[in-house]
Parts: C-alpha cells; structure tokens; sequence
C-alpha cells in the first residue's frame, strides 16, 4: 500500500537511497571547488529512465494519479529524463573540496490520457535482501516541476535542488554561479545569481561556527534531511543577500513507493 504525504516527503524519502556517486577523502575547502558540478553519465540516465517503465515504476505513477488498479488507463512514459542535482553530504558535512553537486535523482515525467502529468523520481537504492544498488522509482508526484524547470537551463547548467530553511528551492548550477528559477521554464533575473565562491565562503564559516562532527556521528554516513536542513539553515542569510529565495513548493499529492 502506497503512503501519502505533502510533496515535500518526496525528498525525505531520497534520504535513505544510495548516492549516485562513491564518497572521496574530504580536504578544507577552497575558494572554488573544481570540478563544482559531478555528472551522471549517460549511460546511469538511460538506465534510470528504463526504471521508469518497470511495472513497479509505472502502477506507482497510476496510483499517484488515482487509477485504480487493473482499470485501462494510458500512460506515457517519457523517454528521456532530468537529473537533479543536490549538495554532496561530505561538502555540507566537513567542507571539503568535493565537487559542491551530486546526482541526487533523475525525474522522468509521465502522462496520463486525461492531460494529467506525474513525475517519478528514479534514484539508485540497495535490494532489501542484499546486492548490487540498483535504479527504481522511489517517489512520484502530480506535476512536471522538474522538466519544466530544465527548460530554462543553460547548455552547461544543471538542475540543482536546495532543501533550505523555508522548502524546496531550485536552481540552475553551473561552474561559476547558481541562479534562481522559476516555474514553466521561465529564466530568472540575473541579478538574484550568487558566485560558486561566495556560495562555498558561506559553506565555509558555517562549517568554522559548528565544527566537525565527532567519529561515529553522522559524518560517518549519508545525511539526513534534518542534517541537510540545519546546515543550510546557517548559510541561509549570507546567500540570501544574493537573491537567494524559496521559489516554488510542489502542491499536489505525493505517493511514496514503501521502504
């Protein structure tokens, strides 16, 4: 039985997956990390958006949109998919010079007969009985947010998502800047962009006032959201002053494939 809950447990469940990318020796933090964006390669996008068509993937999408099981209904997976990005636990956790941005999931949107959207969020999680990490739809929700948005990206930009102190904010990373965005792919002013170095500056007093977490603690693993959530409530003011703001919260219904 599928859970629901506001759009925003889409992101807590992703807490619980396997990074899309092996963790590295962390080193004080520089004034820009390079590279600043770790991508995902192709190959990881395609099989994560084969996942999206698994039955599992597309009763979960069904569900989401309240179709009743064995009902004939059409459903149109896209073929192609959006990979978000979010910060790199061990960057927020000890400010080392890892790339700032890690595949968080990949978002593959799909669309019912009726006009009605849903995206799953596809991320790589481990069997419950052991193996190989492997890519499966872990949320799913009413809307096309994350396709939308990368219709306002750059050739050389990704989609980066922010859990910060007010909800869920997106943006357009490249290696020099983070930019606001908006809903329907409109590009955002300019002017609220803040530099990869002012951004990393904030990481780094923020992570001067707390200090590093003690062995065994949770620098030794994956954060959490409330991890997530508390490191980015302290840079919240210093990026703010460069037109840092909570854009857009997903309304809707969010189903959540169970753990």
């Amino acid at each position: 039985m599928f859970t629901r809950t506001g759009r925003r447990a889409a992101v807590i469940v992703l807490a619980v997956v396997v990074p899309c990318s092996p963790a590295a020796p962390t080193s004080a933090v520089a004034d820009s990390p390079h590279p600043v964006v770790e991508p995902l390669p192709e190959q990881e996008i395609r099989a994560a958006v084969a996942a999206a068509r698994t039955p599992t993937a597309v009763d979960l999408a069904r569900s989401n949109l309240g179709i009743p099981a064995g009902e004939r209904a059409s459903l149109r997976v896209e073929g192609r998919g959006t990979v978000v990005h979010h910060l790199a636990p061990a960057f927020a956790e000890r400010g080392g010079d890892l790339p700032l941005a890690v595949p968080g999931y990949v978002a593959v949107t799909a669309h019912a007969g009726d006009g009605r959207a849903v995206t799953l969020q596809i991320a790589r999680v481990t069997p419950a009985g052991g193996g190989a990490p492997r890519w499966a739809a872990v949320a799913a929700a009413q809307d096309a947010t994350e396709s939308d948005l990368a219709r306002g990206l750059e050739a050389d930009e990704v989609l980066y998502e922010n859990q910060g102190p007010r909800g869920r904010e997106w943006y357009a990373l490249d290696e020099q800047t983070l930019r606001p965005l908006t809903g329907g792919g409109e590009k955002s002013d300019t002017a609220g962009a803040v530099t990869i170095a002012n951004y990393t500056k904030a990481l780094r007093e923020r992570t001067a006032t707390v200090g590093p977490r003690a062995s065994g603690t949770t620098a030794d693993r994956a954060q959490g959201p409330g991890d997530r959530l508390s490191f980015l409530a302290g840079v919240a003011a210093a990026v703010a002053a460069g037109g840092f703001a909570a854009l857009r919260y997903r309304r809707g219904r969010t189903d959540r494939h169970p753990s």
